[in-house]
């Protein structure tokens, strides 16, 4: 247990229990997402069949792309590609099995890897991601691969003040985390970031956090829930 209270805002969409050793620690965790995602109404429908591999950069590209009525999974068993364990992880939820994962969930660790080991070279190639996704990645894989970019959902900002958010931001001293530059841009939309300390899913994130004008306490070395929990108490831990 720590000796001090923590307490720790949670600002992604969804489920929590990434950040579950958190609260085993003693933090105190509070949960208020500051974006939403939902299906794109413009998606085009295809044939999936008519693809080699689908590559999916995020639980969310996955989620999505299951909803819309085209997909038929029997035709992605071995053809799926995933950036990282936890987009596996929910691939296997639908009963699929990845063909291949990156070792690390970076988009430049998986286009590099693509590269090397020359899996889907000349393959006609599906890139499932969200309308705020960077080109890095689609970039890459054009020099090798023949590419089409599927854009499954879009990324809603909140647009009001929580009260209680509010009240907590005044009350405590907040660690608040954000695990994508559009959830801390929802943030100093609608709150004063200079009130809390900043905590960022990793160099990406960071970077917009600091051209935005702000510095982020913690920088995580993993880019998971896991590993940004791992890196808050390996802070406090060096910090007592």
């Amino acid at each position: 247990m720590i000796e001090n209270e923590v307490n720790v805002l949670l600002t992604n969409e969804g489920e929590t229990s990434g950040f579950n050793k958190l609260r085993e620690h003693g933090y105190s965790v509070y949960h208020f997402p500051m974006i939403r995602t939902e299906p794109n109404p413009n998606a085009e429908p295809f044939k999936v069949e008519a693809y080699d591999y689908f590559i999916f950069t995020s639980k969310n590209s996955v989620r999505h792309f299951f909803d819309f009525p085209f997909v038929n999974s029997e035709f992605l068993n071995k053809k799926v590609i995933c950036i990282g364990k936890k987009t596996e992880e929910k691939i296997n939820e639908y009963g699929l099995e990845s063909a291949y994962t990156a070792k690390r969930s970076y988009s430049y660790v998986l286009g590099n890897e693509l590269e090397e080991n020359g899996l889907i070279n000349s393959k006609k190639v599906i890139l499932v991601q969200g309308n705020l996704s960077k080109n890095i990645l689609s970039e890459n894989l054009k020099k090798y691969c023949d590419l089409t970019k599927f854009v499954a959902y879009n990324t809603v900002l909140i647009d009001s003040k929580n009260d209680k958010l509010v009240k907590l931001i005044k009350s405590k001293n907040l660690y608040a985390v954000f695990t994508s530059p559009s959830g801390f841009r929802s943030f100093k939309n609608l709150y004063n970031p200079n009130l809390i300390k900043i905590i960022s899913i990793g160099e990406s994130t960071s970077e917009y956090i600091r051209e935005s004008g702000f510095l982020p306490h913690i920088t995580s070395k993993m880019q998971s829930y896991n590993g940004i929990a791992d890196s808050i108490i390996s802070h406090f831990n060096l910090n007592r």
